[in-house]
């Protein structure tokens, strides 16, 4: 894990991955684990899945907030000089 966040943080610190695409991919890989905590039995486990909502929660407001960062809108440019 510590491999995946040093190459994430090189690619920021030289500008070919943006905050918003990081946040993008942090949502994704938080919707992963829920999934995977999700699918633990009660009986082996009965804090997977309050984990997992937790992890959930987290990924989708990491997912909308990278794709607002990305997305945002920009006032269309008229092509005339102000």
């Amino acid at each position: 894990m510590k491999f995946l966040s040093a190459a994430a943080s090189r690619l920021m610190a030289r500008g070919v991955l943006s905050d918003g695409w990081y946040s993008v991919l942090t949502g994704l890989v938080l919707l992963y684990l829920a999934y995977v905590l999700g699918r633990i039995p009660w009986d082996v486990d009965r804090a997977a899945p309050f984990v997992s909502v937790a992890f959930a929660a987290t990924g989708l407001w990491q997912l909308t907030r990278g794709l607002r960062a990305e997305f945002q809108r920009r006032p269309q440019s008229t092509g005339e000089p102000s």
